[in-house]
């Protein structure tokens, strides 16, 4: 009997642990020590003979973490700091997920080519900060582009994929979700002003087609699923949308006027604290406390009653560091304390709290960007560690449980706003029994 009783509770386990959705997250949150992280795309370059150079391609620097399944020059670059002088004993390990990102049924040998020692943040991979205020280490791993040498990493299967970090080889500090992609169809889409009056003024509309040319897509009703995302965010997608009909050729067509609609939102808020000696627009005032940066952003308002073109980085950031050029960014650039604040006229009715909200926390609501009221000012205030760098973000208010979470309230929310879509295709592959990734496409609103 307890032998039976052992074998149920470790099925009900498995299947659990199977079924449970993986999300871009800090997976041990009370490690608030790692920041900065970035994951981007990039791309192998031969300058001579003998040697090569690994980053971003032109536009690539802030790009969601998809890659194509074939081109051995490209590959994912992962990035960030761990407060702190030691270095740790870090490694990452990758999961094929299926299209709901949940772990595939698939085994590793099955979808990468991989060697044991590729998982390693080793050698150069772990580097100290370089004279900074703030020490920590810079770990940074690219794949499956790897120095100079044949890459030994090779992902065999397109789909969704989560990267884990972990310590000591059980410890998960956190995971990014990435896509490995194949072009199979082609993607026609856009993005327009909707027709549905309740929408025309504050939301943005995403209308495609999918060509199959040789791609079998006859049993699209069950296999073929569509996720659109704005901004690279994994928390603002829509999904499931099925073709409003079919043309001769076998054109599906996605033009439908309710389930496409994304809130516009405004444009977001920006600064640069690039360079260390030298406050810009909107940064006041930039100075030293105890040895620390600390940097202080001129006061946002609680509302924009109409829109405003600005040019931004639609919520993301940027690491740089102007005050030790040719030096690698990733380990010289400094760490400062920024006061956010926003002139807010509070009153009873006010029962949300609001935070500053944007790529650089992972677009997470947490109690280090969660800001407070003062009553004698007037404003809501939150102080923030950041790395050198520019950074966009905007303000968002939540309820106690996060189940309210109101992103216009303060900033408003505007069709005519210049947001980044992405488009995945999926379709399900019964010879194997996954998910493949089989189109991908990227539209941008430009005014």
């Amino acid at each position: 009997m307890r032998f039976v009783l052992t074998i149920i509770i470790t099925l009900v386990s498995s299947i659990c642990a199977w079924s449970q959705i993986m999300y871009d997250q800090y997976v041990n949150p009370g490690d608030a020590k790692i920041k900065s992280v970035r994951f981007r795309p990039v791309e192998k370059t031969r300058i001579s003979a003998w040697s090569i150079a690994i980053g971003p391609a032109k536009g690539d620097s802030l790009s969601t973490p998809v890659i194509p399944l074939v081109g051995e020059n490209k590959g994912l670059e992962l990035d960030f700091d761990i407060l702190g002088d030691g270095i740790r004993s870090l490694s990452f390990r990758i999961i094929h997920c299926d299209r709901n990102w949940r772990k595939s049924n698939l085994v590793e040998s099955e979808y990468i080519k991989i060697k044991d020692e590729d998982f390693l943040f080793d050698g150069d991979a772990a580097e100290h900060s370089y004279s900074t205020t703030v020490p920590y280490v810079n770990y940074s791993r690219a794949f499956p582009v790897s120095g100079s040498q044949v890459p030994n990493f090779k992902f065999l299967l397109s789909g969704n994929y989560i990267l884990q970090v972990v310590e000591d080889d059980e410890i998960i500090l956190f995971q990014k979700r990435f896509v490995v992609t194949e072009q199979l169809v082609e993607i026609q889409a856009d993005v327009i002003r909707p027709n549905l009056v309740q929408y025309m003024d504050d939301s943005q509309q995403i209308t495609m087609k999918i060509i199959p040319h040789r791609f079998d897509l006859s049993t699209f009703n069950k296999d073929l699923f569509v996720v659109y995302q704005q901004n690279g965010r994994w928390d603002k997608t829509i999904s499931g949308i099925k073709p409003n009909h079919v043309s001769g050729d076998g054109t599906l067509v996605f033009n439908d006027n309710r389930n496409a609609i994304f809130q516009g939102g405004n444009e977001f808020h920006n600064f640069n604290f690039k360079n260390l000696r030298i406050a810009t627009a909107p940064v006041e005032f930039i100075g030293k406390k105890d040895g620390k940066y600390t940097v202080l952003l001129h006061p946002d308002n609680d509302w924009h009653a109409a829109y405003t073109s600005t040019t931004d980085l639609n919520g993301k950031f940027l690491i740089q560091d102007d005050n030790n050029p040719g030096i690698y960014e990733g380990a010289s650039a400094d760490y400062a304390k920024v006061k956010f604040t926003l002139k807010y006229h509070r009153n009873l009715y006010d029962t949300l709290d609001v935070y500053v909200f944007g790529g650089f926390n992972n677009w997470k609501l947490t109690d280090e960007n969660k800001m407070t009221y003062n009553e004698e000012k007037q404003q809501y205030e939150a102080t923030i560690l950041l790395k050198q760098g520019y950074y966009s973000y905007k303000y968002v208010k939540a309820s106690a449980d996060f189940k309210t979470i109101d992103e216009i309230s303060i900033d408003g929310s505007f069709y005519q706003t210049e947001n980044e879509y992405e488009i995945f295709v999926y379709f399900h592959d019964y010879s194997i029994g996954y998910d493949r990734c089989i189109g991908y496409k990227k539209l941008k609103i430009d005014n």
